[in-house]
């Protein structure tokens, strides 16, 4: 099987740096740019030996709009990040062509690696947008409560997260969506532990999910739970939290998927009444400032740029 990106299947990390990217108008890339993107995982590879420490782990992803530019065909679902009909919550989508996932459990290494990126990219790319995630307590989200980061076992990232081969030219690849979102602090810390726990759906302390019979059909459990002939629809968070104290504070949502089908199909029923309408309730607390949706090709497939 091809060899995913090294930053999409394992554990969590202690940081994260997410960089959005726009191409420059009028430019394109350049042969010796795409050898330098081909050649990324070699060079993480090399870092990691010299700081093993590190758990370094990077992902490069692409646009729809981009993608003409770097390869003659193109994985079969592709596309740009979706318009949700009838959405009464905000889903801004932010014109991004390239997307950068860098991991580890040190940040000075994060740091040197995306200071070089950035300016080996700037020929061609302008950066948009770069964001230091943390980890935060014991794998919790800013709000108090647990984050899905951590609740997929090992053994079943690849099923959920990488393209299989009803895709067999992009096997090994995942689909991202990611989106920024902006927590309303002062007004969710009001709210009574039971409030957050029905708002959620589950318990803040021991993340103890409420049964479908017991949790509302506005909490954000019920409106991500989805199930297709009896077994559940599942994505791979990579979400962090960031912030500055006494300033914007949120979660980095990023996922990663065989198919961009499910996390649109959860979207939708976060924002959009039109299912059964009801809409999730945690977006009267946060809100979205972001959405961008790319490819991450295989390692085998990401050397193609260099051909």
């Amino acid at each position: 099987m091809p060899t995913p990106q090294n930053g999409i299947l394992p554990d969590a990390s202690q940081h994260a740096l997410f960089l959005l990217f726009r191409r420059r108008i009028g430019r394109r890339a350049s042969p010796k740019l795409k050898a330098m993107m081909a050649q990324l995982p070699e060079r993480v590879e090399k870092m990691l030996a010299e700081c093993p420490a590190s758990r370094l782990g990077t992902v490069i992803a692409f646009g729809s709009a981009v993608w003409a530019e770097l390869w003659s065909d193109r994985p079969q679902a592709l596309h740009p990040f979706p318009r949700i009909p009838g959405a009464v919550h905000p889903v801004p989508i932010t014109e991004a062509d390239v997307f950068l996932h860098l991991r580890a459990d040190h940040y000075d290494v994060l740091h040197d690696l995306a200071d070089q990126l950035t300016q080996e990219f700037a020929e061609w790319l302008d950066l948009l947008e770069v964001v230091h995630g943390f980890r935060y307590r014991d794998g919790r989200d800013l709000l108090g409560f647990m984050d899905g980061d951590g609740a997929i076992a090992a053994d079943a990232r690849p099923e959920i997260a990488l393209v299989g081969k009803e895709d067999p030219a992009w096997v090994g690849g995942s689909y991202i969506h990611v989106q920024r979102y902006v927590h309303r602090m002062e007004e969710w810390n009001k709210l009574p532990l039971k409030q957050q726990e029905t708002v959620m759906g589950r318990t803040k302390q021991g993340n103890v999910e409420f049964s479908r019979e017991d949790r509302a059909l506005t909490s954000h459990q019920h409106r991500v739970s989805i199930e297709q002939d009896g077994k559940p629809l599942e994505i791979l968070r990579r979400s962090m939290p960031y912030g500055i104290p006494g300033g914007e504070r949120g979660m980095y949502f990023c996922s990663y998927c065989r198919t961009p089908q499910i996390y649109e199909k959860m979207l939708a029923r976060m924002v959009a009444p039109t299912i059964d309408g009801r809409v999730d309730h945690l977006l009267n607390f946060t809100r979205a400032v972001t959405g961008a949706a790319f490819f991450a090709p295989s390692v085998e497939n990401l050397k193609r740029l260099a051909a």
